[in-house]
């Protein structure tokens, strides 16, 4: 018989496989690592409210991650200006595995891509809400950014 932590462990390793298919790295741990890098981003600079609606939209192995850590607080949020301040806070706090600014945008690129593919459009636009607005409706516009418009694949990359 299958134990819950068992099914669990086996279902986070399926979904880091398919998430390794948009990062184009195999490495598990290290597409867990990239993930727990952008959840902690993500949950020190939206709301309170925004990072439950993030987390409502997550798979449940997802769930886990995002909430690992996490240190509720009464601060402020900090909205993101744009995708290159979160690519920017993203690649200082990954230990040196992402090394540039356009690295972790295209990171961010897949990660989001990936998650939309798990989730309804309705449920994609309230857990992004805290993304910088032009970025989010790039996302929402073409949930898979099959790059139907020309000047996206090079906004994004």
């Amino acid at each position: 018989m299958e134990t819950s932590e068992a099914h669990s462990s086996h279902d986070l390793d399926d979904l880091l496989n398919k998430l390794s298919l948009h990062t184009g790295h195999s490495d598990l741990a290290e597409n867990y690592h990239h993930l727990k890098v952008i959840f902690d981003v993500i949950r020190q600079h939206a709301s309170f409210e925004e990072a439950v609606k993030f987390n409502e939209m997550l798979p449940l192995p997802f769930k886990a991650i995002f909430l690992d850590g996490w240190q509720i607080s009464s601060r402020e949020s900090r909205s993101f200006k744009s995708i290159d301040q979160v690519a920017e806070i993203v690649v200082r706090q990954s230990d040196h595995t992402l090394s540039t600014v356009t690295e972790a945008r295209q990171l961010l690129r897949k990660v989001f891509t990936f998650l939309g593919q798990q989730t309804s459009p309705g449920q994609m636009r309230e857990g992004l809400s805290f993304l910088p607005s032009e970025f989010r409706a790039l996302l929402l516009q073409d949930p898979n950014l099959r790059y139907t418009y020309s000047d996206t694949c090079i906004w994004l990359s």
